[in-house]
């Protein structure tokens, strides 16, 4: 039995395999997953090279933190000037924290930001 999708003719069989590799990936029962550790790496590593990832990594970190300070106390301390100093300070601490890159980004952020940008000795 031949089955058409907006005008196209799928195969037999087809739509059973991608049915199954969806199911298999857990996208369905799960949710969609989150960023982890890994990729905040990646695009903050090359923040400083690349236009496009400079661009990325100061977007995300910025959501983060707004979204940190519209929820509640984000147990960081940003100060002027820090905003361009934590994709590098964000890339050192995932460095230095391996086991982080598997951890969900938002664990990842606040973690980071909480040890380089403490708030203690900060007004």
């Amino acid at each position: 039995m031949r089955h058409e999708i907006s005008g196209y003719t799928v195969p037999p069989g087809l739509l059973a395999v991608l049915a199954g590799l969806l199911m298999s990936s857990g996208t369905w029962a799960e949710g969609p997953r989150g960023n982890d550790g890994s990729v905040v790496l990646r695009m903050c590593k090359g923040a400083d090279k690349v236009k496009a990832l400079s661009v990325m990594c100061h977007s995300y970190l910025n959501g983060y933190v707004d979204a940190a300070r519209h929820y509640g106390k984000p147990g960081f301390c940003l100060e002027d000037g820090d905003k361009e100093k934590a994709p590098a300070a964000v890339v050192e601490w995932i460095e230095a924290h391996p086991e982080a890159q598997s951890q969900p980004a938002g664990t990842v952020l606040h973690k980071a930001l909480s040890e380089k940008f403490s708030c203690k000795g900060r007004k």
